[in-house]
Formats: C-alpha cells, structure tokens, sequence
C-alpha cells in the first residue's frame, strides 16, 4: 500500500537523506516530492512516497517516523551515566572533599633539600681565602726576531703586493719585535679603518711563527696610518671620557680591533675621574667608558 511521511532538513538533500535513513529505503523505492527548499532562515521539506508491501486494510504495526525519534530519544536519555561510551560526554564524578587529596603523593615524590654544608655556612670573606687564586692567562712575549724571520716576512710581503698590484718596497725593522713599513703612495694598502694593514700583519705573524717556537710581535703600516690612528682614538677617547663624566654616563665606543682597544684604555688609564672596559665578544666588542662616582 503506498504511504507518504515527510521529513525536514537543512537542505533538500539532507532531508531526503534522513527520510531514506528512518525508512530503510533507497531512491529506487521511493518517490520525492520537494515542498519547501531550505534558505538561510528556513528548513527544506521533502515528502517521500513509498509502498509498504502490505495489503489494502491490514493493520499497520510499523511505527511512524516520529514514533522511531522518539524512542531513539528515549533510549538516549534511559542510558546510564556512568557508562561510557564512544561519542557520549565524559563521565560525571564527584569532587573529593578530603582536604590532602594529592599532596601525599607530591610530598613522596619530593626530594629533601640537601643540607648546607660547613663551607657555604662560612662568611664570604673567609670562602674567597680558602679559594685558589685564579689563574691570569699568561700573554706571550715577544722575542726579537731572526735573520731567517725577517727575510721570510720580507719576501712574504713583496709577493703579496705584487698579487694585489700595488707598486711598493718593504723595509723591516726590528726591536723587540718586527716593524714592516710598506713605502707606496697607494692608499689600497690602508683599506677602511686599516683592514688591509690589519689582515697583511695577520698574515705575516702567522707565516713567521707557525715554524718557530718563540713568539714575535708583528706590526705592519704604511703611509704612516699607524701614528695617526693611534692619535685620533686617544683625541677620541679623551672627548668621549669628558662627556661621560659630564652627563655622569657611560659612553659606548664603537667595534674596534684589539689594538684599537688597547689605545683607549692606555690613553686613559691615568685619568681619576673615568675608568674603562671592554664589553661584548669580536667582532663587536666595544670600549666602554664609565664615570666614576665621587666619595
């Protein structure tokens, strides 16, 4: 006998899925008529025809679509709490009430604290006698150089010149170190702020010591860069040691090399009124100079 049930969703689609679900059929055994399509604020409405296989006049016991919601709903609310299962909300327990609930296991798992021993409960005075004295890092002497050392730079030197096509002789003298004076009037050999002197008298070290045992000091200028960076960082740091103890700052030079630094702290060294340190790690480590406060 042929019936009709109607059902809704949000879209047309949905509401003939959920007729095909609730009835057990498919499209081939049913026929669809669309009442109301679905919007933004209205729901699709579709009825489904379809036959039942019963006879005209037999009594019908199959529940109605509402019927088999409703006891779908039932079974849903007569389910038991606390039993879980996939896709339901998580069981419900009772707060504990007991005043230490969880603390005995932490004060299990906690370490007791270690004892301060006899020497920590020492004045720190007394802690620094008993220290060894640290170690100053010994800083290697310079030893005057030999004959063979300075006929090595010496050759070392012109070669690279002439690699880096600057016309020029090399003069050496020595002390109780080595000083190589590039006579060229191409200001190349300076490079910015005395990098290409830096890294020919790096080079030159390094030539000359890797095959001796002693150590000897390497200075390599020319066009007389040397005294005349030497005088600006002292004039430098004098005006900038003069403006910290005026604004009762400390003033922050820039990145300079080892030498440079040492320049500073030399030319102010004698001064009451300022001291210095250097600040940072190379290549931007910084000369910084602080006032110091009047007793």
């Amino acid at each position: 006998m042929q019936r009709e049930a109607e059902f809704t969703g949000k879209k047309v689609q949905d509401a003939v899925n959920e007729g095909l679900r609730v009835l057990g059929l498919t499209l081939d055994d049913v026929e669809i008529k669309i009442v109301q399509s679905g919007g933004l604020f209205k729901k699709a409405k579709v009825i489904v025809t379809y036959d039942d296989g019963k006879a005209e006049g037999e009594e019908d016991t199959t529940p109605a679509p509402e019927h088999k919601a409703e006891e779908k709903k039932a079974d849903k609310i007569d389910a038991p709490v606390d039993e879980p299962h996939w896709g339901g909300a998580p069981v419900k327990r009772e707060p504990t009430t007991a005043p230490d609930f969880g603390r005995s296991a932490q004060k299990e798992n906690r370490k007791p604290r270690e004892a301060k021993s006899a020497d920590n409960r020492k004045p720190k005075a007394e802690r620094a006698a008993d220290d060894k004295p640290r170690e100053k890092k010994k800083q290697r002497e310079s030893v005057p150089p030999t004959e063979e050392q300075t006929a090595l730079a010496k050759t070392f030197l012109t070669e690279l010149l002439a690699h880096m096509h600057i016309e020029g002789e090399v003069a050496v003298t020595t002390d109780e170190g080595m000083r190589i004076n590039v006579n060229t009037e191409d200001a190349r050999v300076i490079g910015h702020r005395g990098e290409v002197l830096d890294a020919m008298q790096q080079l030159v070290s390094a030539q000359i010591n890797t095959s001796h045992g002693k150590f000897v000091h390497v200075t390599v200028d020319g066009l007389g860069y040397r005294d005349r960076r030497k005088e600006t960082l002292e004039s430098l740091a004098r005006r900038m040691a003069d403006k910290a103890v005026r604004t009762h700052r400390k003033v922050t030079l820039d990145a300079m090399n080892s030498a440079d630094r040492r320049i500073v702290h030399a030319a102010l060294g004698d001064r009451e009124d300022v001291f210095t340190r250097s600040e940072g790690h190379d290549p931007a480590r910084r000369v910084a100079i602080i006032p110091k406060r009047k007793q």
